[in-house]
């Protein structure tokens, strides 16, 4: 069940913030901070990265088990929403929460969707608007350096999972060092990551994909922690047809991401204008164009909250808490 918001300024309607984006640079930010742009090139963006999971999973929506019987869903960081409107349709019977600090299409919140309600909230609030106990999976994609305490995300997913809910959490950041290609480390996409890397590091939002450690689940109180990895092709230089289309995907992603992820973070460390930015990221699309077999690395990390305190499976879960 949604509570009243009591520590998240952006709870409410999803229609009701798009008077306060901000126009920097020729993007479009939802607010002062937010490193990423919510504008129509970063949707556009989103929605081909969609299709490349969709393709990397053979059609899964998730790799977390879920019940089939009216199941609770939470999903952190909606954007463009086609993760949800598609998860709606394939789960007629489950009641979706999708959560976003940003309105990337006003458009989705009159889509007729019964089972999904679409509000504002920032999950870094102190307390989530929800009941303990309520969701069966939370979902979180795509959401690397949005978090300075990941630590603390975890333990609210504990938190308002019930027991023996899942959480997944799904990373491919060019920033996190998952981009290869001969002589990488002499190159301008060396200099690009270096460069994320440390204005992350100041703006206390790492980037180095340490949230999709087993380490940091377990910590949190999580069980069953499961990581799966692909090695996807970046470009058209694969010989199967199939993994070739793939690569175009991943390529048009990568070129039209490499501004919407450095413009703000590198602009902010006071050392970048907009035009070294700009410039930087023009050399990293041909060094991206130009290169052989080019292979980003995408990372899913699920986990398991508990059974309850009577179960003989999770007892010492139990004990130590």
């Amino acid at each position: 069940m949604v509570r009243e918001s009591t520590g998240s300024p952006f709870h409410g309607s999803i229609v009701d913030s798009a008077d306060d984006n901000i126009i920097e640079n020729g993007r479009r930010y939802c607010n002062g901070s937010y490193f990423m742009p919510n504008d129509e090139a970063e949707q556009t963006r989103l929605n081909i990265e969609h299709q490349m999971y969709l393709i990397v999973l053979e059609g899964q929506l998730t790799t977390a088990p879920i019940p089939t019987d009216s199941p609770s869903i939470l999903d952190i960081g909606t954007g463009p929403g086609d993760w949800v409107v598609e998860m709606s349709q394939q789960y007629p019977d489950a009641k979706i929460v999708a959560t976003d600090i940003s309105v990337f299409d006003t458009a989705l919140a009159e889509i007729d969707l019964p089972n999904v309600s679409f509000t504002l909230d920032d999950a870094r609030a102190a307390d989530w608007p929800y009941d303990r106990d309520t969701f069966d999976l939370i979902h979180l994609r795509g959401l690397s350096g949005a978090f300075a305490n990941w630590s603390r995300i975890y333990e609210q997913g504990l938190t308002h999972l019930k027991p023996g809910g899942y959480i997944e959490i799904t990373d491919m950041d060019p920033a996190g060092d998952t981009v290869t290609f001969p002589n990488a480390n002499d190159s301008y996409l060396h200099i690009y990551t270096a460069a994320m890397q440390a204005a992350a590091r100041e703006a206390g939002t790492p980037r180095d994909l340490r949230h999709l450690r087993a380490s940091a689940l377990r910590a949190a109180g999580f069980v069953d922690v499961q990581i799966v990895e692909r090695n996807i092709p970046v470009g058209l230089w694969h010989e199967d047809p199939h993994v070739r289309t793939l690569g175009k995907m991943a390529l048009i992603a990568f070129l039209e991401g490499l501004e919407a992820f450095a413009l703000r973070s590198l602009t902010a460390t006071g050392r970048w204008t907009p035009n070294s930015v700009r410039e930087l990221c023009q050399k990293v699309q041909a060094e991206l164009l130009s290169a052989s077999k080019v292979m980003t690395r995408l990372r899913i990390v699920t986990a398991r909250k508990p059974l309850s305190r009577g179960s003989r499976t999770d007892r010492r879960y139990w004990s130590e808490t």
